[in-house]
C-alpha cells in the first residue's frame, strides 16, 4: 500500500497497522528491568488511540511484566501473523498504568505460589515512539516513521 494522499506517513501506517490488528488474535509484549532481564508477555485487543500516539492494551500479566514496567517503561510490542509471515514491532513507553479488575480466589494454585500479588487485570497506555517491520526472513530494522 503507498502513500495516501492528504494523510501523513503516519496515519497511513498507522491505519494499515490497525487493520492489521484486527486479523491478528495474539501480540506479546516485551519488558526488561533495570538490570536488562528481558520478560515476555502475551495480550490481546491492541487499541490505537485517536492521537496516533498512543496505544492501549489490557491483560491479566503476570507479576514479573508489572514489576518491570514500574521500574522500565520501555516496551517493545510484536504482532505477528506466522501464515503469512508479516508483522510489525511497535517500540513505546508506559505512560500510565491501571488496574480494571480484580479476582480473588479464582485461581487457587496460584494465589498459593504468589501469595503477596492478588491476580489483577492491568491497562496500559503506551506512546509510539517508533515502528519496524516484523518478518522470519531477512528485512530490515529500519524504524518507519522516521529516516
Amino acid at each position: 500500500m503507498g502513500f495516501v494522499f492528504g494523510k501523513s506517513l503516519m496515519e497511513d501506517i498507522l491505519d494499515r497497522i490497525r487493520n492489521f490488528v484486527k486479523r491478528v488474535e495474539l501480540f506479546y509484549v516485551a519488558t526488561s528491568n533495570q538490570s536488562g532481564e528481558v520478560h515476555l508477555a502475551v495480550a490481546k485487543d491492541l487499541t490505537f488511540l485517536p492521537d496516533n500516539e498512543h496505544i492501549v492494551f489490557k491483560s491479566w500479566f503476570c507479576k514479573k511484566t508489572i514489576e518491570n514496567i514500574y521500574k522500565n517503561p520501555n516496551v517493545a510490542i510484536a504482532i505477528y501473523d506466522a501464515t503469512a509471515d508479516t508483522g510489525y514491532q511497535i517500540i513505546g513507553k508506559a505512560v500510565s498504568k491501571s488496574v480494571v479488575a480484580v479476582l480473588n480466589g479464582y485461581t487457587p494454585k496460584l494465589e498459593k505460589i504468589e501469595k503477596e500479588c492478588p491476580q489483577e487485570e492491568y491497562q496500559f497506555k503506551i506512546k509510539i515512539i517508533n515502528i519496524m517491520d516484523l518478518h522470519r526472513v531477512t528485512h530490515s530494522d529500519k524504524y518507519l516513521l522516521t529516516n
